[in-house]
């Protein structure tokens, strides 16, 4: 334990701990090396000064970092797992990560940035993502995570990469993905392949490559630009990568909804769901299913998709969602696209069906708030039903009247809101 206040110099020597690191004070490692060799449990690092070289050389149990940590030279994992408990690892330009097997960096992320001019087989601090390629870089950014990927009710290995070149295009390049065996996650080695996200692990794309299970590697060529990696199943593929998804108001009167996908792998299709500003409920529950557009399957090539909606009721503000269901059932939905359709006019429109034996449908628009009255009255004038009475948003909406036990004849429905009324007749023949 440093003190508070206190300047703890280490220069060349090698500090051994059998018990915990920590540092109230200020920590000068110099180029010396504190090694972990505690003989059972876990051991904790409390220190934001860098170290030179950490070494953890355990008998059992972890070293558990309670920040962020910074690594200027050489960190060995010999024995023991150097848990970051969801902080993160720094290491100097030319620092170097040894990890026996079975023992690593875990539960956060580890990084460096080195320039990378034509890089041949460079794997960047010893993180396990090993690049080549003609093309200048630049400074790059790499950084180890340790966490399973998600999407489309499939999961990838415990591990991903985050490659920020400061060149990203025209790269031509050839990626080795290292993995450990103890972070596959209960996929099947054989079956890995590589899949990349250029929006942070919201969406992925299939690429492929070659696994080697004897190396723990799986290798592609041809990259032309990177983003985040990691390892999913070919058996049990991340999803579809959609690129795009609008909705524009035609005429006033219907939303055309598009979007594009750059590659689909077991893609059945999309469930296109709406819900309306007057849905009596609200976020994930509120949407509803209003039609169905057939996927390609397997693509990798970009591929349009339109559907329309013509059937505006339920108020003037929608929103939409697209729930892409794979042939195994598996589904993931997309982002929200809303529009507002507001009606030009008030209108009611004429009963359908009519006549109608007993049930009918009556809609009617209005084009700004107000207490809307709609009744139903028979041919003496008087009121057999109330079928709206309240206060309702700009929109357009669609009534059901159930005349069961009311008998034959001639009625009329009345809309009233604001200054504006209006009387269609309809017949009930039973």
């Amino acid at each position: 334990t440093i003190g508070s206040g206190i300047t703890f110099s280490l220069e060349s020597s090698t500090l051994t701990l059998g018990g915990d690191f920590t540092n109230n004070g200020t920590f000068k490692c110099g180029t010396g090396a504190v090694e972990f060799n505690g003989a059972s449990g876990n051991q904790n690092i409390v220190n934001t000064d860098p170290f030179y070289n950490l070494t953890l050389n355990k008998a059992s149990g972890n070293v558990v970092a309670s920040n962020t940590i910074t690594v200027n030279n050489q960190l060995t994992c010999t024995s023991g797992n150097l848990d970051l408990s969801n902080h993160s690892c720094s290491l100097g330009t030319n620092a170097i990560l040894s990890e026996a097997a079975g023992m690593e960096v875990m539960d956060g992320t580890i990084s460096i940035s080195k320039i990378l001019d034509n890089p041949a087989s460079v794997n960047s601090g010893g993180l396990g993502a090993e690049i080549s390629s003609s093309s200048n870089l630049g400074n790059t950014s790499i950084t180890r995570g340790s966490a399973i990927q998600s999407a489309n009710g499939n999961s990838s290995i415990k591990r991903y990469y985050d490659i920020t070149p400061t060149t990203n295009t025209g790269l031509n390049a050839s990626f080795v993905f290292h993995y450990d065996p103890v972070d596959l996650n209960g996929l099947t080695e054989s079956e890995l392949v590589l899949f990349k996200s250029i929006d942070n692990g919201i969406t992925w794309t299939q690429e492929g490559g070659t696994v080697n299970t004897t190396n723990h590697t799986v290798a592609l060529d041809g990259i032309n630009s990177f983003s985040r990696w990691t390892l999913g199943s070919s058996a049990a593929p991340l999803p579809v990568e959609l690129t795009s998804f609008t909705a524009n108001v035609i005429d006033n009167k219907k939303i055309q909804l598009n979007w594009q996908t750059a590659t689909e792998v077991n893609n059945y299709g999309f469930e296109v769901e709406r819900q309306a500003s007057s849905s009596t409920t609200h976020g994930q529950k509120g949407y509803k299913k209003i039609g169905f557009v057939n996927g390609n399957g397997n693509s990798n090539s970009p591929k349009l998709y339109s559907f329309t909606d013509n059937k505006l009721i339920g108020g003037s503000d929608f929103a939409y969602r697209l729930k892409q269901i794979d042939i195994d059932g598996n589904f993931k939905y997309s982002d929200i696209v809303t529009v507002c359709v507001i009606p030009v006019k008030y209108k009611l429109s004429q009963n359908y069906p009519n006549p109608f034996n007993p049930t009918t449908k009556i809609s009617y628009e209005i084009p700004e708030n107000g207490f809307v009255s709609l009744k139903v009255f028979n041919e003496l004038g008087k009121e057999v039903r109330t079928l709206v009475k309240k206060n309702q948003q700009p929109g357009k909406y669609e009534i059901s009247f159930d005349a069961t036990g009311i008998a034959s004849g001639i009625y009329f429905a009345r809309l009233h809101v604001n200054n504006y009324t209006k009387i269609v007749k309809m017949i009930l023949l039973k």
